[in-house]
């Protein structure tokens, strides 16, 4: 299949290796803020960077950065894995060469506030060029903005579904800039009125089917958020501030109706959920020159309030309340970090960074679970349910760049990263961990714009805080387990890359990865005590560490004209994933769990820029993944979901309407659970089949948008 795949992308470039920068003689540096260097520590070797002047994107009627963004050949905008800490989870976006210091605010957010009249050209960074940047990436984007300007954008809309509910949504932001000077402030909200349908069927031992649930869900959501920014001269540098509030509200109303294959009513469960979260994140950066040595200070700080309620009624056939089940959680949480990175360049051929990183992070949760069963409530325990966890890191990293010739570059870095995990309530105890991290990448460049890289280095995985907490899937029938004794997947990597440039303005970028993985992080059994007295233990599964294992991945990204359909552009990004582990219950191989085999995204979009008007379709599809617990296969697949929209800026004042008609072909989320006993080396016992649609067509989306 890999080879089809490939070959198809080839074909479609219709052409070989070289090609000139779509814009060769970039503009003069002297458009872009005045910061220390003027992000020139990015090397202005041509080979290294492709640019994209704002005159490429004009047959597209960009209105924002993010237009333009999204039609960037041969790039893929990505906001950073969710990792504790700065360089981890900082995405792949820089802004006039400096990176935003931001992790809630996402990269979406941020380029969407940034008129595409303030563009002046849009730079995929490759190779020496990204030398000693946070994040590690092979390819990076750098947005130029012009050094005047004060625009603003709007968008107003809303979407209705099948329940016949018009959900609203707008945004607005205003930004401005004076030299040395920057500000912007912006604010969104969004709704959503949706209902979820689906159907369970249920199956014994022997195939025999024995119970079919009806599962309506409708569900509300409202988010909304304040965001501003401001960047000035001080002391010598530049300061940048950045700052955000959001909330986020959410409720369900579930129900399972059974009934046996006759239709006979077997009773119901109805599930009143909510939760809501407040969030705030304020960022600081600093730069500076010392002669020929950069400063760059980060901060960060954002701080989470979540909780939530849910109550779960059993029902009778005849109507009887059998049960009723409440939860409430609550779960506080926080990062502070504080970054510090010196760096100088040494000649034409060298560069060298050095810097340190320091956080603390902490999460704070507790659940409150109870059940009636008709002689009042009574309190259930969950081990690991109310827990304090608080994690002091620091990490210490230097990098040295090497342009070893006209062509060929070395890219070197270590880190070391030390962190004491405590923990406090159901579980007490206190774990220290320490990790070398080195990476080695070796790029060559050819053709003019064409690069392929080789790196090898080990990637530390970031532990997610809520694995170490327990919960509760009541409608499932699941405790999600905390486990304290979860230690971070290490992995060594090999990597090859290319980033091919085509005549006609294709693209292709390519990354294959092996993975030999330590501790793989996947699901174990928890065997703890009953909450009484002579009650049996409780058995569930936890996030946990199950041995080695080894992984192959390929991402793929692709973007071309079609040059049989005028004005039509494809773009195609995606992965595939084979991996292998050895199961702790069985004995056996098998793939790590809750990793999708693949992910494919198609984006076809035909411009009619005499009309000012464009059509297209977006196709996502993801491949199936498994879950292995204890006792349990569970299985999950998504779409395809195929979303066509119209659009049309042929309006006053250049304003754009732009209809989506979304899930237009009632694409679904499915899922298959077998049931072992007394686990995975035993038989089958039972079998659920599950269907569920993201929502039901027609379902549009109006969006009205200009900028001011």
């Amino acid at each position: 299949m890999l080879t089809r795949v490939l070959a198809a992308i080839f074909a479609m470039s219709g052409a070989a290796y070289a090609q000139t920068s779509p814009n060769a003689a970039l503009p003069g540096e002297a458009d872009c803020t005045p910061t220390p260097q003027c992000a020139a520590a990015l090397p202005p070797t041509s080979s290294d960077r492709v640019a994209y002047d704002a005159g490429f994107f004009s047959r597209f009627n960009p209105q924002t950065a993010l237009d333009m963004v999204r039609q960037t050949p041969g790039f893929s905008l990505d906001g950073g894995d969710d990792r504790r800490g700065f360089s981890g989870a900082v995405g792949n976006l820089l802004i006039d060469g400096l990176r935003p210091t931001a992790k809630n605010q996402s990269l979406d957010t941020i380029l969407s506030q940034i008129p595409a009249s303030q563009v002046v050209r849009v730079e995929v960074l490759r190779g020496d060029a990204t030398a000693g940047d946070a994040s590690g990436r092979a390819v990076l984007l750098n947005v130029v903005r012009t050094p005047n300007a004060g625009s603003g954008v709007w968008g107003t809309g809303f979407e209705y579904t099948s329940r016949e509910v018009v959900a609203p949504r707008a945004n607005i932001s205003y930004s401005g800039r004076n030299g040395n000077v920057e500000w912007g402030l912006g604010g969104s909200m969004l709704t959503q009125a949706r209902s979820l349908p689906g159907w369970r069927r249920y199956y014994d031992g022997t195939n025999t089917y024995f119970e079919f649930v009806d599962t309506p869900q409708p569900r509300n959501l409202g988010e909304a958020q304040i965001n501003g920014n401001i960047a000035f001269p001080l002391a010598g540098g530049r300061l940048g501030l950045r700052g955000q509030v959001s909330g986020f509200s959410y409720d369900n109303n579930s129900a399972f109706f059974s009934f046996t294959p006759a239709g006979g009513a077997l009773g119901d469960l109805v599930s009143d959920f909510e939760e809501g979260r407040a969030d705030y994140e304020f960022g600081a950066n600093y730069d500076r020159d010392f002669g020929p040595w950069a400063l760059e200070l980060v901060s960060l700080l954002n701080r989470r309030a979540y909780e939530s309620d849910e109550t779960v009624t059993s029902r009778d056939a005849a109507g009887a309340v059998t049960a009723i089940i409440t939860q409430a959680q609550e779960r506080d949480s926080g990062e502070t970090i504080l970054r510090a990175a010196m760096s100088r360049r040494l000649g034409e051929a060298h560069r060298i960074e050095f810097g340190a990183e320091g956080a603390f992070n902490s999460l704070d949760a507790s659940l409150e679970l109870t059940r009636d069963i008709g002689a009042g409530a009574t309190p259930l325990t969950i081990p690991n349910a109310n827990v304090l966890v608080e994690e002091e890191r620091a990490e210490f990293f230097a990098v040295h760049s090497w342009r070893l010739g006209p062509n060929w570059a070395l890219d070197t870095r270590l880190a070391w990263e030390t962190s004491t995990l405590t923990f406090t309530g159901d579980a007490n105890q206190s774990v220290d961990l320490n990790y070398f991290k080195p990476s080695i990448q070796l790029t060559r460049t050819f053709g003019g714009n064409n690069q392929l890289r080789a790196r090898v280095y080990r990637d530390i995985g970031q532990l997610d805080f809520d694995d170490f907490v327990s919960a509760t899937a009541i409608a499932d029938s699941l405790i999600n387990g905390g486990n304290p004794d979860l230690a971070p997947q290490t992995s060594w990597r090999a990597e090859l890359g290319a980033d091919l440039r085509f005549p006609g303005g294709a693209a292709l970028g390519l990354t294959l990865t092996h993975h030999w993985i330590s501790d793989v992080a996947d699901l174990v059994l928890i065997v703890a005590p009953g909450a009484n007295p002579g009650d049996p233990p409780i058995r569930f599964d936890a996030p946990g560490n199950i041995g080695d294992g080894e992984a192959t991945s390929l991402d793929v990204t692709f973007n071309t004209p079609v040059p049989f359909v005028p004005g039509a552009r494809v773009s195609i990004r995606g992965y595939l994933w084979e991996t292998e582990v050895t199961d702790p219950v069985t004995g056996q191989p098998r793939i790590i769990s809750r990793r999708p085999e693949s992910e494919l995204n198609v984006e076809f979009r035909q411009d009619f820029p005499q009309h000012r008007l464009a059509w297209g379709v977006n196709f996502f599809k993801q491949g199936e993944f498994q879950v292995y617990r204890f006792n349990e296969v569970d299985t999950s697949e998504e779409g395809p979901w195929i979303d066509v929209f119209v659009e049309t800026t042929a309006l006053p004042n250049n304003m754009r309407l732009r209809l989506w008609a979304a899930n237009a072909f009632d694409g679904t989320v499915n899922r298959e659970r077998r049931f072992f006993a007394p686990d995975r080396t035993g038989p089958l016992v039972r079998r659920e089949d599950r269907e569920r649609f993201f929502e039901r067509a027609p379902w549009v989306i109006v969006q009205l948008s200009g900028t001011f």
